[in-house]
């Protein structure tokens, strides 16, 4: 594994990870969750990277431990600069593994920003996969609203519970009989111990960041927002029945349809009984195999 830093817009350092395999077939970037980092993905990447695929993951700005300020992703504009950074890593690709197809692996967050990424570079792109997939809310645009009047009170690299609730409290009291208020995010206790004894997880987003994530799911629910769809690119939609993010069986069956009508024509569905959100974290790894099956397949 070796370590990279790009500039992205405005200077930021982006912090990479870069695993390379022998005689690579493709190259896969990865694009992690809120409140997260891209040490939690190594354990994958290096099953990727051994079996035949480059695998690249970065930070997203604002996260992991060169941030400048921690679960803040920028005073102004948070979503464009995510996509913008993306954009960047992916340039990184191509000029470092010329020839090679780019395949995308998202989770949670990563999957809203990588359907806005979509909406116009799915050309760059020769698959994706979307795991813990956060459903379309057709009250996103209350949430961008409330987002940008808390960020006039109390400014963007401020905090605000009431924005907290809106975009977490949900997920917590999903669960019946719950130890902690992240059980949503895995059956596996231990995982869930080790996200809330990692200084590097969970840190309350910035005002800031909450009006980014917002704008981006707003951004991602909109059909007509996708633009340049390459329509035969397969998408795996794949999550734990249980994980409240993916907003149960509607929330499933509308994310799909809404890919399907923004121009996709090969989406699939992977739903796994006893699963919550962090689906590559829970004890049964068949999600390991059925994701290099995915992209197997994609590069053949």
């Amino acid at each position: 594994m070796e370590t990279v830093s790009l500039s992205g817009p405005g200077q930021y350092s982006l912090s990479l990870a870069v695993f390379e395999a022998a005689d690579a077939k493709a190259v896969i970037q990865v694009i992690h969750g809120m409140e997260e980092h891209k040490e939690r993905y190594y354990d994958f990447a290096a099953f990727l990277a051994e079996n035949g695929f480059n695998v690249v993951i970065s930070d997203l700005r604002g996260h992991g431990s060169d941030a400048p300020v921690l679960s803040h992703i920028a005073d102004e504009h948070g979503d464009d600069l995510l996509i913008q950074d993306q954009q960047v890593i992916t340039g990184y690709i191509g000029s470092r593994f010329p020839g090679l197809p780019i395949l995308i692996f998202a989770h949670s967050m990563g999957t809203i920003i990588a359907r806005v990424l979509l909406q116009t570079d799915s050309g760059r792109y020769a698959a994706a996969a979307l795991s813990g997939y956060v459903n379309p809310n057709p009250a996103s645009p209350v949430a961008v609203a409330l987002g940008n009047s808390t960020k006039l009170l109390k400014g963007s690299k401020g905090h605000s519970s009431l924005l907290t609730k809106l975009a977490l409290g949900a997920y917590a009291t999903s669960i019946e009989n719950r130890k902690t208020n992240l059980d949503w995010l895995s059956y596996d206790t231990e995982n869930v111990r080790k996200y809330i004894e990692d200084p590097l997880c969970g840190v309350e987003f910035s005002i800031g960041s909450y009006c980014a994530l917002f704008n981006l799911l707003n951004r991602m629910g909109k059909t007509k927002e996708y633009r340049k769809v390459r329509a035969e690119m397969p998408i795996l939609l794949i999550a734990g029945r249980d994980d409240p993010c993916t907003g149960g069986d509607k929330g499933r069956a509308d994310s799909r349809s809404s890919l399907s009508s923004a121009g996709f024509n090969k989406v699939s569905v992977i739903t796994y009984d006893h699963m919550r959100h962090e689906i590559l974290n829970e004890k049964d790894h068949r999600v390991y195999e059925d994701l290099l099956d995915f992209f197997k397949k994609t590069v053949q």
